[in-house]
């Protein structure tokens, strides 16, 4: 009986632990990878990078030429004449550049016409949709956090500090200063990373035939390459992936797809314009000195070691490496920080088979960026991003085997991340400032005097008239008047250039390019009584003449 009181009394069951408390991270990362995270994060980053887009918009036209012979392209298609230099008395189809960045600028152009600030717009649009590919991209490779980190420290990289533009003023992170100027680089950025994240969905899945993600990373790797001639690199790394994973019949049918849709737009520019623009300047020993020939073996050899120790010395730590202040040899710290992480990079994706198509891009990328006649940080600007993921998966990595090895070792390795995240992130609000305060500045004086020019020729000169200058994309979308350039000879020659040309009006300025004092001045000083002069500014020496015929 009394053990069969026993069995029936209750007994205490014991108390249940209550579950561990997750931090914020941990719950973020929870929700990022649930159905609604899915999207509302890479919403939240291209608002947020617009926002910010927003804060440091600048409407004037930057200073480099190239944006302006972009807008003057689209005007010329929005007008239904085609890929065509209308900015030129006589109209000469295209090369230069492939067709798709114009044919993106274009319906502003028709919807606004002669307003630059909605192609500027449309371009920071672009701009934060590439942020959140970026994320989702890194998010499906190495989590959330690092996606998150990545996008944050692509936004931070570049000349935060001691960095001067034409005008002495510093200016802020590299991506943010693309971001809203009518360039190819920033809608380029966001193609080529939208066909790396499709091409890497496709490919996990079989076959090619109904496997929209492999299809639509392969256009979105062609329309990536006519935005930018640059993009033969993405195609290139997509074609040699698939054959070193032995899939070579994905990999050929890729390689032939691109050939027929790389065929008709080569043709095309060898039938009007005697081929491509930027093929011709690779080959060239200089292209402002096309006489001086082309490069040989052992030129190129030159050239590519040559650019190798600048871009190490320079232009990548000071896009990569916060707070740089310069360096002379490849053994200063931040050199040798970059060689060390392109070297474990290497090593860990070769060895874990991790990310090898990224590598096999950003090779390519910086390949050909080193093999281009001149250096610049607006080269670096495309694969800034995927620089950047590589270099946070290799912390990653250290962490984790700090972290594994336990300890002294462990702890550093809890707290390396949070350090270096915060070391490289602090200079981004104070470039973003500087961005802001430059986007509410005039232009510089210079550039504001050649701006007046042009405005007062918009208002006095007729609208068939023709100017001769030196930056003449720049004048033509201020001006609105056909303009043409000058060649780099002695006077007389510049004078019977500028009877052949029929240019009714001259302008002298003070941009700094040599070839204006070189050649420009010395023509209109020795043939004074072929000049009048009708506008000028003596405060920064700028002049308006018209040319007597």
């Amino acid at each position: 009986m009394k053990e069969r009181h026993r069995k029936g009394k209750k007994q205490d069951l014991p108390a249940a632990e209550s579950p561990p408390k997750s931090s914020p991270l941990d719950r973020f990362c929870t929700y990022a990878d649930g159905p609604q995270g899915q999207w509302t994060v890479p919403a939240a980053v291209a608002l947020l990078t617009l926002f910010l887009g927003v804060w440091t918009f600048d409407a004037k036209l930057s200073l480099s030429g190239d944006n302006t012979e972009f807008i003057t392209l689209a005007r010329s298609m929005a007008a239904g004449e085609g890929l065509v230099h209308i900015n030129s008395p006589d109209p000469q189809p295209a090369t230069k550049y492939p067709f798709a960045f114009p044919l993106l600028l274009a319906p502003f152009e028709w919807l606004f016409p002669g307003d630059w600030v909605p192609m500027k717009v449309w371009v920071l649009v672009l701009f934060a949709a590439g942020m959140a590919v970026l994320y989702q991209l890194v998010k499906e490779k190495a989590g959330a956090l690092p996606a998150l980190a990545t996008v944050v420290l692509s936004l931070a990289a570049g000349k935060s500090y001691l960095t001067h533009g034409p005008d002495g003023i510093v200016y802020g992170p590299l991506l943010l200063h693309y971001s809203h100027q009518v360039m190819s680089e920033a809608p380029y950025l966001t193609f080529s990373l939208l066909a790396l994240w499709l091409v890497e969905r496709g490919i996990a899945r079989e076959g090619i035939k109904g496997n929209g993600w492999l299809i639509g990373g392969f256009f979105c790797a062609l329309w990536a390459y006519y935005i930018r001639t640059a993009g033969i690199t993405l195609v290139a790394a997509i074609i040699v992936y698939l054959l070193l994973r032995r899939d070579f019949r994905r990999g050929l049918v890729f390689a032939a797809a691109a050939f027929i849709c790389w065929l008709p737009w080569t043709l095309r520019n060898r039938a009007v314009g005697g081929g491509g623009v930027y093929i011709k300047q690779l080959f060239m020993v200089n292209p402002y000195h096309p006489e001086r020939g082309l490069l040989d073996l052992g030129g190129f050899v030159e050239r590519f070691f040559g650019q190798l120790g600048l871009y190490l010395t320079r232009e990548l730590p000071n896009t990569l490496v916060p707070y740089f202040t310069g360096a002379e040899t490849l053994f200063h710290p931040a050199s040798l920080l970059l060689i060390g992480l392109a070297v474990a990079a290497t090593v860990l994706c070769i060895k874990r088979g991790d990310h090898q198509l990224l590598l096999i891009y950003a090779a390519f990328f910086v390949g050909v960026v080193l093999l281009w006649p001149w250096p610049g940080d607006r080269f670096l600007v495309p694969i800034v991003p995927v620089l950047v993921f590589l270099q946070v998966w290799v912390v990653l990595q250290l962490r984790d085997a700090l972290v594994a090895r336990g300890g002294g070792a462990g702890d550093a390795g809890k707290y390396l991340v949070w350090v270096l995240l915060l070391i490289y992130v602090l200079p981004l609000p104070g470039g973003a400032k500087r961005l802001a305060d430059y986007s509410q500045a005039d232009y510089p004086p210079q550039w504001s005097r050649y701006y007046q020019a042009g405005q007062w020729l918009k208002a006095n000169a007729s609208e068939d008239a023709v100017v001769l200058c030196r930056k003449g994309y720049w004048m033509y979308i201020i001006s609105g008047r056909r303009c043409v350039g000058f060649p780099f000879a002695a006077p007389d020659e510049v004078l019977a250039h500028m009877e052949r040309e029929n240019v009714d009006y001259v302008v002298l300025e003070s941009l700094g390019f040599p070839q204006t004092v070189q050649h420009l001045v010395p023509a209109v000083n020795e043939y004074r009584d072929r000049f009048e002069a009708l506008w000028q500014d003596q405060t920064v020496p700028t002049y308006v003449l018209r040319f007597l015929k």
